[in-house]
């Protein structure tokens, strides 16, 4: 694994490209600065896709990603193995011109990046850049001196003094070092931009230590530079915007586990504001990333003929998945289980398994789709085959899982990003009525059916509720012990009998129906007298 920030983050983009684009997959894990909106509901069993989608629009939109992790999975040539290639990116967002990013942080969240030995400090000092596309459209629109803006006045000061003494003496391609010697890559361009701006006879660079350097040019070189060096600023604040460009100019298949909330801060952050639409986020993602797989989703396929094969696999959790996996059983379920390992420059997690460090999980996520998926595809293989599987047939094998994204906690196992959503599972909804004058809670009747079954409840007002229950069995119980129970009466949801604005309006075209009727029958009455 390699931590990448603002300050190697350009050594280190030439080689982040040439393992993303000759990679089989690309695994992708992100971190963020709070999970749950004020005033929002959480995840609920009566969430419809476009509602989930309503839910997670609210949050990306307050919140913003701290670190994203990626590990580029390479097969090596001619051979049965796989080396990830992973990368730890601490992102932070820059302020520049009228650019200036707003966000929350949540307690609890940082809490628990604390808890797995987050590096804050890394974040705000030397987290890398990034914009979405309106953001650069915005910059591109304003005179690169505004994106400038912000220096030191006291530093930008000194150095006019300086080389307003220095100038008159000087000829064309002498050189002066200014005693200002800066780290931080971008406040060195934002300098150097004000200072060529205020004095057009001299262009400026830094030396490898960071300190800047002035020379003294002529009006033709001076053009010459200008066009070889135009909108670096510009390419130093997209930052991180050029690796999410490069996954999706390389159209390798992208994974993740429990990806969906993952790739709405994707597209909000470094691709463009989430649409209103649900519909038309799916078609946006579905276009930037053809070829998506959620190991959350393969794993509740898979579960049952795992566990039938010997593993206890008791959650589908991502670390408890990969413990199975990796284990001697797990590794050798079918023929020709492939080997994977990090990569030899890359051995921080050998020795230590961090969980919820983003690159570590983006690994874990790789190296459990590759197990899961060669069981699936092996399961054809003769005993007599004696070749190992090629990555394209590992990856048709898991075609009916493509693109469909795990949902948790809602009224249809997934989405899917390439066609129409799937139709609920869950039992139909139950209509909870209080019996007398008592009234009823949310919680307390949460609490009194949980003892059957994952359940979540809405109050319709104060003496009714609907109950969505998570399994048919549990729904049967319900109504079983709930046939004559004293306070409480419990019947299937009938959008007729108890829906209110359906009944007014069953009344309200009964009743236009009725006069419509009389108004004929006496209207044509009168007509004949």
């Amino acid at each position: 694994m390699v931590d990448v920030t603002r300050y190697n983050f350009d050594e280190l983009l030439p080689e982040v490209k040439a393992h993303i684009e000759a990679s089989s997959f690309v695994a992708l894990d992100t971190e963020f600065t709070g999970l749950h909106v004020e005033g929002s509901t959480g995840n609920s069993l009566f969430d419809s896709p476009d509602l989930r989608y309503e839910k997670l629009k609210q949050l990306t939109s307050q919140f913003t990603v701290c670190q994203i992790g990626l590990c580029a999975f390479v097969k090596e040539p001619k051979k049965n193995s796989y080396v990830g290639h992973a990368y730890n990116f601490y992102l932070f967002p820059r302020s520049c011109a009228d650019i200036d990013a707003r966000f929350l942080c949540q307690a609890s969240s940082l809490e628990f990046l604390v808890q797995h030995n987050f590096d804050f400090n890394r974040l705000f000092y030397d987290g890398i850049s990034y914009m979405n596309t309106t953001q650069e459209k915005s910059l591109k629109e304003q005179p690169i001196i505004e994106m400038a803006r912000g220096v030191d006045e006291d530093m930008l000061k000194h150095c006019h003094t300086v080389i307003a003494e220095w100038l008159p003496s000087t000829i064309e391609g002498d050189k002066l070092p200014l005693d200002v010697t800066l780290s931080d890559k971008f406040v060195s361009l934002q300098l150097q931009t004000m200072l060529r701006d205020y004095f057009p006879v001299i262009w400026t660079n830094t030396s490898a230590t960071g300190q800047v350097i002035v020379k003294r040019v002529s009006e033709e070189s001076r053009k010459e530079l200008e066009k070889a060096t135009e909108n670096r600023l510009l390419e130093y604040i997209l930052g991180f915007t050029h690796v999410f460009r490069i996954l999706v100019e390389s159209k390798k298949p992208l994974l993740g586990h429990n990806m969906l909330t993952d790739l709405l801060f994707v597209h909000e952050k470094f691709h463009n504001p989430l649409p209103d639409k649900f519909n038309d986020f799916k078609k946006a993602i579905h276009t930037l990333f053809p070829q998506v797989v959620d190991t959350k989703n393969l794993s509740f396929k898979l579960k049952k003929e795992l566990i039938e094969k010997g593993l206890p696999v008791t959650s589908t959790g991502l670390d408890q998945l990969y413990q199975n996996l990796c284990s001697d059983k797990g590794r050798f379920l079918v023929l020709h289980s492939p080997y994977i390992e990090l990569s030899q420059n890359q051995c921080k997690y050998k020795d230590s398994h961090p969980l919820h460090e983003a690159a570590y999980d983006a690994y874990l996520c790789g190296y459990v789709f590759l197990r899961l998926a060669h069981f699936q595809a092996a399961k054809k293989i003769s005993a007599t085959v004696s070749s190992p599987l090629g990555f394209r047939a590992i990856l048709d094998a898991v075609k009916p899982w493509m693109n469909k994204l795990n949902l948790i906690r809602a009224n249809v196992p997934y989405i899917n990003l390439a066609g129409p959503d799937p139709p609920s599972r869950r039992p139909r909804l139950l209509y909870v009525s209080a019996i007398g004058m008592s009234t009823l809670s949310a919680s307390k009747l949460a609490e009194e059916f949980s003892i059957y079954s994952s359940v979540d409840v809405q109050l319709v007002d104060k003496r009714n509720a609907l109950l969505a229950v998570s399994t048919y069995g549990g729904c049967k119980d319900i109504m079983r012990a709930f046939k004559d129970h004293k306070a409480l009466r419990v019947k299937r949801y009938n959008v007729f009998q108890h829906s209110r604005p359906v009944r007014y309006t069953l009344w309200g075209a009964i009743a236009v129906l009725g006069a419509a009727c009389l108004w004929t029958l006496f209207g044509d009455q009168g007509k004949v007298r």
